[in-house]
């Protein structure tokens, strides 16, 4: 009998993977650091969306790589475990510098490290994660798996409505989406990501009721577009601070793209939302062929 090699899923606390998924794939997650008035805080440890969504009504929270403490801290843990390999799955290099670091990081490490920028966020990150270690438990040798999540990342596309740009364009996150676009007349923008991996507003609805038809639209044109045809594909549903919604969209979807595979959903971590604020909803879809 041959022995596969033991392959760690690493990624970022921005993938806003569900703790139960993190446990029950065994995904190792680095997080973010959050500096407030108050001090420094590790998204998703000590520091939580709500938490955020408070501070954001009276400062503006920085957020910063994983620390290289953490990063040794991990690979270390790693190789006590029997891992001799691992994927790291990180956060768009268009939003953050985390995937430099970590690949620096890793140089020494001590075991085989494939890092890939996501070219995403959140959910969109975090559905190719849990896809990346579902692949490794069905048995995908390393070497296909790495070029399997590679693809992934270009075939995952995710659309979040948020209330303001505000925190975007503050924070200095805004990449090619447009700058303030009108809050005061409701205008919604539903942002994505593009091939590069930076921020983009491929869509504007007035008022929150317009936001869910226009989500929905936006993943059906993906599903039912030419280059997609007859492929499997998963779904993504997320928010940040609308549960209520979130469920509403999630049930929608199931009905309009019923030949789905896994559907994956998830809360926006603290450390995306010092950027997107709350009231976000979140949908998208991911190819798997």
């Amino acid at each position: 009998m041959i022995m596969r090699p033991k392959i760690a899923i690493i990624t970022d606390s921005c993938a806003d993977v569900p703790k139960e998924l993190r446990e029950k794939y065994d995904i190792y997650v680095l997080p973010m650091i959050i500096s407030c008035q108050d001090g420094e805080y590790k998204d998703g440890i000590n520091i939580h969306a709500e938490d955020v969504y408070e501070k954001l009504k009276t400062e503006l929270p920085k957020t910063s790589t994983p620390t290289g403490e953490d990063i040794e801290s991990l690979l270390n843990e790693l190789k006590e475990k029997g891992y001799e390999k691992a994927i790291a799955i990180i956060i768009s290099s268009g939003l953050s510098g985390t995937v430099n670091h970590v690949r620096l990081g890793v140089e020494d490490a001590g075991l085989e490290v494939c890092v890939i920028d996501s070219l995403s966020a959140s959910i969109g990150n975090g559905a190719i994660v849990i896809q990346a270690a579902m692949w490794r438990d069905a048995g995908v040798p390393y070497d296909e798996l790495c070029s399997r999540v590679k693809k992934l990342c270009k075939t995952t596309k995710v659309f979040f409505s948020i209330d303001t740009l505000e925190y975007l364009q503050k924070g200095g996150r805004i990449g090619k989406a447009t700058a303030m676009v009108g809050t005061a007349l409701s205008i919604k923008p539903i942002l994505s990501f593009d091939e590069d991996g930076e921020i983009y507003t491929p869509a504007k609805v007035r008022g929150h009721k317009l936001v869910e038809k226009k989500l929905l639209a936006l993943v059906e044109e993906q599903v039912k577009a030419p280059e997609n045809t007859g492929k499997r594909y998963n779904l993504v549903v997320a928010d940040g601070g609308a549960p209520a919604a979130r469920e509403e969209l999630e049930q929608k979807m199931k009905e309009m793209f019923p030949a789905y595979q896994e559907i994956f959903r998830a809360k926006i971590g603290a450390a995306l939302s010092t950027y997107l604020g709350d009231n976000l909803l979140g949908a998208g879809v991911q190819f798997l062929d």
